[in-house]
Formats: C-alpha cells, structure tokens, sequence
C-alpha cells in the first residue's frame, strides 16, 4: 500500500471504523477455475454499458418524425428521414468519436448477453443452483430475460429496416395473446402500428427501465453472492462442505479481475476499430409496408424467431372463449415453457433425488441422470430453433427448398431433443452403475462416495491444509 493511500484510508478509518469490516472483505475466498470470471465478464461489460449508454443518450432522438438530413455522409444529404434514424446518422459520421463509442455499446451489449447465457449454463451443469442458492439462481434466469429486452429495444431505437422489422414482430405477437392482446398492444405501442408512440417509449424501456432492473437485481445478487459461501469444484483430499480453497479478494483475485478488464476494453475497442458493424446507413431506414432480406435479429433472438418460421399458420379456438393462434404459441407461450422448465428444475431434481442439506461443492451433470438429460434436451432444442431462423440462409446456400427446409425443422425440434436427452439420461445411469454408485442425496455423501472411488482406483486421499473459509 503506498503512503498516500495508507494515508487516505487510516483517515477514513479513524472517521469510519473500516478496517474491521474492510478486513473481512479482503480475506474472502475465490476458488481457482477460469469459468468463475464468466460472471465477472458480464458484470464489466454491464459497466461498459452504462458508460457509453450515457454517451449515446446525449445524441439520440426517440422519435420518429421526419428530419431532413444535413450531414457529411452523401448518401442521405437532403433526405427526409425519421428523427431517430437521424440522429444514429449524424452520431455515427459526425460526431467525433461517436461510431467508436456506438460499436463499444453494441459489443458489449453482445459480450453481456453472452456472458450471463454461459454463467447460466455452467451454473446449471455443476449444480450450483441447489441449496443453499436457490434465490440467486432464480434471480439469475430474471437478469437473462431483461437482458434480453434490452437488447431487443436496443437495437430498435435505430429504427432502421431491421429495426422496424424487429418491431412489427413483437406488435403482432402482443395482438396474438389471448383475451388481452389489443389492450397490451395499445399500452406498449400507443396505438396501432405504425405509431409515432413506440420509439419514445422504447426509448423509455431501454434506457431507465430495464437498465434500473439489471442493476437492482444486479447489486442484489452480488450482495447474496458476498452472504453466502462461493461454491468451488471437488478437490482431491479436501472437504469442500467445509474448506474453501482458493485464492483472497486482495490482492491475488484484485489482480486477475484487473487484468480481466484490461483485456475486455481491450478486445472490445479492437473488435470496435475493426469490425465494420452498427452500420445503419447500409440498412437504411424503416419503411412501413416494405420488408427487405435483412430480417435475421441479432443471435440472442434467433431461437424466437425459429419457432416463428417454423410453427404452422394454426388458429383454433378453445372452448369458444378464446382464441389461441401460431404466433401465441410459438412466440410466447414457448419461450415461456422454457424459462418456467428451467426455474422449476432445481426442485424437480431435489424432488427426483430426495436431495437434503446444503451443497458447496460443484458436481459433474454425468453423476445426475436427470440433469444431464434435461440439460441435453432443452438446450439442443434451443440450438435447434435458432438454428431454424436461418432457414432462408440455408435454402439459399443448398437450393434446397424453404419448405422442406422448414419441415426438416420441424421434425427435428420435435424428435431430436427428447432423444438426445433420453440418451445422455441413460448413459449417466449405466455411468454409476459400472461403480456401483447411485446419486448422493447429501454433500457429505457425495464425498464419501468419491473418496471410495479415488481408495479403488488406488489413490490415497490428502489431508486438507486450510481453515474454513480463509484463503491459502
């Protein structure tokens, strides 16, 4: 510690009694294994997020009057175009530094999305959602599904053809939605669409109210995660329900999570100055009535829009009080099916399992049958669905028909995954019963199962050298 910042703090701590506390922050513990800094990954480029999100917000006009163009880019000199297609014009070819900043928010707003997807499925394959974690967990599938809003609104404010496009999808699917759908598509969009309405509101979503979500749910999450014990992997030797091996918060975690967002801004001005993306004057700006081949939505989005394609033009009605159409049930109502299967997962498994006690050590899905068959099952039919919002890409590249393009979909969504799924399920049976094991349903159970395994294979155990909850 230098003296300024020794003298800093001794100043704070005689003022505000910070070394007890402070103390205790930098001793916790982080165990050793590169997949726990996918949710520090998220957490910077969230940062990233704002930063330039605040930027952009200077420049941005949520609307969708016409404005006549006066800028540097030739192309749309003179024309008339909608304000907030405008404004991303002028932001982008003059203002000094703006397409930079433009290209950082987009990348990070990818980076972000994908972060939290893989934190999420590492989270689920270990079993870091058991006891006692199921809060988080569930606050985690909350995070993901507004993450996901935000980068719908995201990139709609440009309002540009795949915008444009973007936005009629999500109006029609609100007007699907049984009994209710015209008055939740009044209240979002301000009227039938086209609507001079859904910009400024969108705007609204994007930048205050979604964002003020992230963050609370966010900060509450970081604040259970400091509560409650960080899980870590097996280690030979080592009682993990009661040690925690790995490395302390200072300096040697401090470290890494720096050298981490060094890297980060690194690669994301590189992939900025680089990559050629967010470049909306290719697109040009959303025309109703007029549908182009760019209706592909970014990757996080594939998957609805798979089900979209695919799913038959059926309407039927449902004891003549309402009716239930294509889109209900493939945009919302399937996404829907998915979040629920995976917030209900946790108890189907300590239900399966008779599972009891408290779990900090992490678990190969291979030891749990049903983990590794659900896991298999939904996330090869999600790949599946987004898979199939390239139908037209395909077709195009085979000559292959889009009709049968979108039938070989159909039947695969349908027949792949519960196949997959019951095949991994069986597999991890016939797994534990080549050593004679069944799933453990206590942690302590797990261990002494493991340790069995480890005198078999004619390893000895170690003694464990550390102290509960301190750092090597």
């Amino acid at each position: 510690m230098t003296p300024l910042f020794s003298l800093l703090f001794d100043t704070l701590d005689a003022r505000l009694k910070l070394r007890g506390p402070s103390r205790k922050v930098a001793n916790k513990v982080f165990p050793h294994n590169w997949s726990f800094l996918l949710g520090e990954v998220a957490l910077f480029s969230l940062v990233v997020l704002v930063a330039t999100g605040i930027f952009l917000t200077m420049f941005y006009r949520p609307s969708t009057e016409a404005t006549v163009y006066n800028g540097s880019y030739e192309l749309y000199q003179g024309a008339q175009l909608p304000a907030a297609f405008e404004s991303i014009l002028r932001l982008s070819h003059d203002v000094p530094g703006g397409l930079l900043f433009r290209r950082i928010h987009r990348g990070a707003s990818h980076l972000f999305i994908a972060a939290s997807v893989l934190h999420m499925l590492r989270i689920l394959l270990t079993g870091a959602f058991r006891r006692p974690r199921e809060v988080n967990y569930h606050l985690g599938i909350g995070l993901i599904t507004f993450a996901f809003v935000a980068g719908f609104t995201g990139y709609s404010l440009p309002y540009d053809s795949l915008a444009g496009t973007g936005i009629r999808i999500a109006y029609s699917e609100l007007l699907s939605l049984p009994l209710i759908g015209d008055r939740v598509a009044f209240w979002i969009f301000g009227g039938d669409f086209p609507t001079g309405d859904v910009i400024p509101r969108f705007f609204v979503f994007h930048v205050l109210v979604v964002p003020g979500l992230i963050i609370a749910m966010v900060s509450l999450h970081l604040a259970l995660v400091a509560r409650q014990r960080h899980t870590q992997f097996p280690v030979r030797g080592v009682d993990g329900h009661k040690f925690i091996l790995g490395k302390p918060l200072w300096p040697a975690q401090f470290a890494e999570s720096a050298t981490l967002v060094l890297w980060m801004a690194g690669l994301l001005t590189a992939a900025a100055v680089f990559i050629p993306w967010s470049d909306v004057a290719l697109l040009g700006p959303y025309v109703p009535g007029e549908v182009g081949n760019n209706a592909q939505p970014d990757w996080f989005m594939f998957w609805i829009d798979g089900a979209l394609r695919i799913f038959p033009p059926l309407e039927f009605s449902v004891f003549g009080l309402l009716t239930v159409s294509g889109p209900f049930v493939a945009g919302i109502l399937l996404p829907g099916f998915v979040f629920t299967a995976l917030a209900a997962y946790p108890f189907a498994e300590r239900r399966r399992y008779g599972l009891r006690g408290d779990w900090h050590v992490l678990t190969n899905p291979l030891e749990i049958p049903l983990r590794a068959g659900f896991m298999l099952g939904i996330w090869s039919f999600v790949l599946l669905l987004s898979a199939a919002a390239t139908s037209d890409i395909l077709s195009r590249l085979t000559g292959v028909s889009i009709e049968n393009v979108l039938w070989f979909f159909r039947i695969t969504c349908v027949l792949l995954p519960p196949l997959l799924g019951l095949a991994i399920n069986r597999y991890a049976k016939r797994r534990l019963a080549r050593h004679s094991r069944t799933v453990a349903r206590s942690e302590q159970e797990a261990q002494v199962a493991a340790a069995s395994t480890e005198v078999a294979a004619g390893s000895k155990p170690k003694q464990p050298a550390q102290a509960p909850g301190s750092a090597p």
